[in-house]
């Protein structure tokens, strides 16, 4: 190359680098504006890799006018007019690079943007999938001339769908978390469409005894269907996350749901003040739901089973959160001893405020549960005679004390316990949480 044009500076250095670098991605066969800006994509700011190619394009122009002797394929010089510099008429083909899939960019955003229309989302994020040839052709050209200063075409092209898309329906881009995502697959020319959870949070009581909080596979079947479960695959016919669910599900037309609860309360246990939870709903093609008319509306379908309060929009984080919260909860529980005691045996029960209690994995969950020892206090306990073989026992205990256990000492798994201190056995017959905190 000639020093006609360039003299010898750091600046102009650097210039004949790029120069050096488009001749020979134009040396053989059509590159276009797209694939050849993309090569400097991190040189300069504020323009797009088609406004680059065309400007190193014309760089190379000028180059040539200016008597440079660097070979370019005539094919990428069309629609310049030199004064100087002798270039032959060629018919521009199809782009080797990208086989000019950019021009094919608004057609298939338009389908893209057809097939969400029924979607209502604020927030969307675009992808692409390429062939394997288009990814051939461009390690063949990062071969050519190197990675310093390029994208690559699947970056480009994710960025030129989700412009097109965004700017036709007015959405916003959100690369963390969308709330819907389509990835278009230039292969298959198809795409998928993924949407984002729908979150609510919410805290729920529940009135009714036998219904789990979340849903149980059939113990027969394992969530096939049989004739045990009557072909439902659940354990049990309702739970508290179904109760609520059913109502939003039809609200947002989502596909599924999931219930994601501060901790719970056993099956037979009622829940009187309120757990804290989030209900994700799974594609849910609605989201802009009255969520004070929903409240309503699940507690008037759940009269006397489960009740709604304090339902909000959330999100994922949320989730997080519950799930790492430990509460400390407050039961009421009905105790039947299995013979009688006097009223003042009661005060040997004082002893286990404050105390720390070990309890090994109770007998009926070990099936589900590792089989080890934990610690936990009971901060507060006082009970109430109802007669010689019935009380009514109030305690608030740390998070994860098993209550039934630290009544009933489990066959000694559990200590110390009431069942040892009053020297009777002792059942819990009704457990209430009145108070989670």
């Amino acid at each position: 190359m000639t020093q006609s044009f360039y003299k010898n500076n750091v600046i102009n250095i650097n210039l004949m680098i790029i120069i050096d670098l488009a001749s020979k991605i134009l040396a053989d066969g059509y590159v276009c504006d797209h694939c050849l800006g993309r090569q400097f994509a991190k040189l300069l700011s504020g323009y797009t890799n088609k406004e680059r190619g065309r400007v190193v394009r014309t760089a190379v122009c000028f180059a040539l006018e200016t008597g440079d002797k660097i070979k370019i394929d005539p094919v990428n010089l069309q629609g310049f007019k030199f004064r100087n510099y002798k270039v032959k008429k060629t018919k521009v083909t199809e782009c080797k690079v990208c086989e000019d899939i950019f021009l094919k960019v608004p057609e298939k955003a338009e389908r893209v943007i057809e097939n969400i229309k029924d979607y209502e989302f604020d927030t969307i994020l675009v992808g692409a999938r390429l062939s394997e040839t288009l990814i051939d052709n461009e390690e063949a050209l990062w071969e050519l001339v190197g990675i310093d200063f390029c994208e690559s075409i699947k970056m480009e092209l994710s960025r030129s769908m989700g412009q097109f898309i965004t700017t036709e329906i007015k959405k916003d881009l959100d690369r963390a978390n969308p709330q819907l995502t389509v990835v278009y697959d230039f292969l298959e020319d198809d795409f998928e469409i993924s949407v984002g959870s729908l979150f609510i949070y919410g805290k729920y009581k529940k009135l009714k005894r036998g219904i789990p909080q979340t849903k149980w596979p059939c113990s027969k079947c394992r969530g096939l269907g049989c004739d045990s479960c009557d072909w439902t695959g659940k354990q049990y016919k309702e739970t508290v996350e179904e109760l609520i669910a059913a109502p939003v599900l039809d609200e947002t037309e989502g596909v599924n749901s999931k219930f994601h609860g501060a901790g719970r309360e056993d099956i037979d246990a009622l829940n009187l003040c309120g757990r804290e939870f989030v209900l994700e709903i799974l594609e849910p093609i609605k989201r802009s739901v009255d969520l004070k008319k929903l409240e309503k509306e699940i507690n008037k379908i759940n009269k006397d089973k489960v009740s709604v309060s304090e339902l909000a929009s959330s999100d994922k984080a949320t989730v997080v959160s519950l799930k790492e919260k430990k509460a400390d909860k407050t039961y009421i529980a009905v105790v039947e001893l299995d013979a009688p005691i006097k009223e003042a045996d009661l005060k040997k029960i004082d002893v286990l405020k404050g105390k720390v209690i070990m309890q090994q994995t109770p007998e009926r969950v070990t099936h589900r549960r590792a089989d080890i020892t934990r610690e936990r206090k009971v901060l507060d306990i006082s009970c109430e005679f109802v007669d010689p073989k019935n009380i009514r026992i109030r305690v608030t205990g740390e998070a994860g004390l098993y209550i039934k256990e630290l009544i009933s000492s489990d066959n000694g798994r559990t200590e110390p316990s009431v069942s040892a201190l009053l020297g009777v056995g002792a059942t819990v017959t009704a457990l209430d949480v009145v108070d989670i905190k």
